[in-house]
């Protein structure tokens, strides 16, 4: 948990949405004292850097007040396994805030991300340094001008084109405008807060009941504690993120087997401009913007037809509890030119 200090509140800073929701019933239930967090205590103190105001995000920052409430509150959190730690914006770094200890970040931290190492499932892993080995609303919508589109031209539909004209700063249509790379992010971080608010309505038993309902009910599904064993085999896979309460179903018949794929899930990023397939209201989020730490269990049976097995898996989900974005089966692709691609998407409620 990182730690903001002010004269007239001190804030933590939960790791992600659902985190900070879950402490804050939690805390309040046992009596603690738990606000929402306002920036104005630390813009009147000149924490914020100058352009870093977004950074302030109330759904995952709560204030704990300061005295012995804050005491209180933030003894409950050490004692309960959290490790405080100052917050980059913090200046003034003190060994303790109101009486609790608080670690103080080495220079390089504050400076750079670490380079996150782990072993997971048998696979040694890293994330980069603009990307962990978790998912987190900070680095989940990086602004890149390219549009990782597939190129097309105007004489394809000239009225179209036209349009669009004003999204891009080149002739080409290959560059975004810094406006139109603004609205991309605030649409998808507008989906990624919906989308953490349904991931924490849903109940953890009936996750549960639905994971183990649909796993045993495909042939040969066993759970994968070693993906290396995997390797090379083909086959069905589910990964599950407990955490967000979520699965997704894939299939392979890549000479790499489920090994090669869900490491492809692993090390994938979306675009800004494929984020939000849709609406911001009703987008799923990509199986691909989850960072390999979010992946807590693994599920596959090997199996000669992979694809076929697909959609009658992905049926056995209820659609709330799913992080597949499109139909299964090989041909999903295909139907899409047919009959459009709004007849194979999935969406949110």
């Amino acid at each position: 948990m990182k730690i903001t200090s002010m004269p007239r509140a001190t804030h933590v800073w939960a790791p992600s949405v659902q985190q900070a929701s879950e402490l804050r019933r939690e805390l309040t239930e046992y009596g603690f004292l738990v606000r929402d967090a306002d920036p104005w205590d630390l813009d009147e103190t000149g924490l914020i850097p100058e352009g870093q105001q977004d950074e302030f995000d109330p759904t995952r920052i709560f204030d704990v007040a300061i005295g012995a409430d804050a005491n209180a509150t933030l003894q409950a959190l050490v004692d309960s396994g959290h490790r405080l730690v100052w917050h980059h914006w913090q200046t003034r770094l003190a060994r303790k805030v109101w009486g609790v200890s608080v670690a103080i970040p080495s220079m390089q931290e504050r400076l750079a991300p670490a380079i996150d190492r782990a072993e997971h499932f048998g696979l040694k892993i890293r994330g980069s340094r603009e990307l962990g080995l978790r998912m987190t609303r900070e680095t989940y919508a990086r602004i890149n001008k390219r549009s990782s589109l597939t190129p097309w031209f105007r004489e394809e539909d000239p009225e179209l084109w036209d349009v669009l004209d004003e999204r891009y700063e080149d002739a080409q249509h290959r560059v975004y405008t810094d406006e139109w790379c603004a609205a991309l992010h605030a649409y998808a971080l507008e989906n990624f807060d919906l989308n953490m608010a349904h991931f924490a309505s849903l109940d953890r038993a009936e996750f549960e009941q639905a994971v183990q309902l649909a796993v045993k009910s495909q042939r040969g599904m066993v759970e994968v504690t070693d993906l290396t064993q995997w390797d090379g085999v083909r086959g069905l896979y589910v990964t599950v993120l407990d955490e967000y309460r979520q699965a997704y179903v894939g299939a392979t018949d890549h000479p790499g087997g489920i090994t090669a794929r869900i490491k492809q899930h692993w090390a994938g990023t979306k675009s800004l401009d494929r984020l939000v397939w849709g609406d911001p209201e009703n987008s799923i989020i990509s199986i691909d913007s989850f960072s390999a730490l979010d992946t807590t269990r693994i599920f596959a049976a090997k199996t000669a037809r992979s694809f076929d097995g697909e959609n009658p898996l992905l049926d056995r989900f209820p659609q709330k509890f799913m992080l597949n974005r499109i139909i299964g089966g090989r041909d999903a692709v295909k139907l899409a030119g047919l009959v459009g691609v709004d007849k194979i998407m999935k969406r949110r409620d």
